[in-house]
């Protein structure tokens, strides 16, 4: 029906009430069906809320993070740095490290660069220095990407990083079809290309590798917080970086698949807070009695003065 139409429609005196009443009741019904899916969308959790979303955009079907928990990074594969030199993954761990992967290209005209913003700005906040303390590594999952783009992307990250450290802290990588896709099914991380959008559909994710090159964890929020990803490199390094009390730290709390967050594991806290006053409380007993003991010898020596 054209707006003509529709307009005629609506100047029709043949329309009886009881036909516009109809039409209001159905007008009423799909404004309640729609205010009632949005309020199951709110109620419902995340899970469901994203197979929801899944069964009415295809374009993001097949799309998103398998976790691959375990699973170690082919060694063999091959790409180029930003200055087009070959790099193997297995350059990428020196077995004292951990490693931050994120999986961007670098022409994306949104989300990519939401991810690459939110990782600098919590590399900013961290106490940790890319480069010493661990390493984050960017690879273009579009083959068409070339190393001059990730040069491009690699200074100008560097550049707002407050801290100054060589560019293999974090280098940017471009590689061909066959090792991309090696690797991003290696981390489990899954992404589909729209030709009618010339874009790709991908998931957002920081993906944590062990100094040995094995998957660790994954933070699949754009919002991830500095805390959260010093818990996860703390975890990943299995105590070969920070001090004992980061190791403390990473112990009270608890990763929650469901969320893709961090939360304190109150039992944990409880245990370390049990933990603490059992120390402070033997220290003090061995105190006390070190001072009696110091008191009870100083006065044997005073009575063999006297005598």
């Amino acid at each position: 029906m054209t707006i003509g139409q529709r307009d005629s429609a609506k100047r029709d005196p043949g329309l009886t009430p009881g036909a516009i009443g109809l039409r209001r009741s159905a007008a009423a019904n799909l404004v309640g069906s729609v205010l009632v899916a949005l309020i199951v969308l709110l109620m419902i959790g995340p899970a469901a809320r994203a197979q929801l979303v899944l069964e009415t955009l295809p374009e993001i079907q097949n799309v998103g993070i398998v976790e691959h928990r375990g699973d170690a990074v082919p060694t063999g594969l091959v790409f180029k740095d930003s200055l087009g030199r070959s790099v193997r993954s297995g350059e990428l761990f020196d077995g004292e490290r951990p490693v931050i992967l994120v999986m961007a290209y670098y022409d994306c005209p949104l989300l990519c660069t939401l991810i690459l913003n939110r990782v600098q700005r919590v590399l900013n906040e961290l106490k940790w220095t890319a480069g010493e303390d661990f390493r984050v590594v960017t690879v273009s999952f579009d083959h068409t990407n070339t190393p001059s783009m990730a040069r491009e992307k690699q200074l100008s990250y560097l550049l707002g990083y407050n801290k100054q450290v060589p560019e293999t802290a974090w280098p940017f990588l471009t590689g061909d079809v066959e090792n991309l896709r090696a690797l991003t099914t290696a981390v489990g991380y899954h992404y589909k290309f729209l030709p009618e959008q010339n874009e790709f559909s991908h998931p957002s994710a920081l993906i944590f590798l062990t100094p040995d090159g094995k998957v660790h964890n994954y933070l699949e929020k754009l919002d991830f917080t500095s805390g959260e990803v010093q818990i996860a490199l703390a975890e990943a390094a299995d105590g070969k970086v920070g001090t004992i009390f980061d190791r403390i730290k990473h112990f009270c709390f608890r990763y929650d698949p469901k969320t893709g967050r961090y939360s304190a594991d109150a039992f944990a806290v409880m245990r370390v807070g049990a933990s603490a006053c059992a120390v402070a409380l033997g220290g003090f007993i061995f105190f006390v009695a070190r001072q009696r003991g110091r008191r009870a010898r100083t006065a044997v020596i005073d009575e063999e003065v006297r005598v």
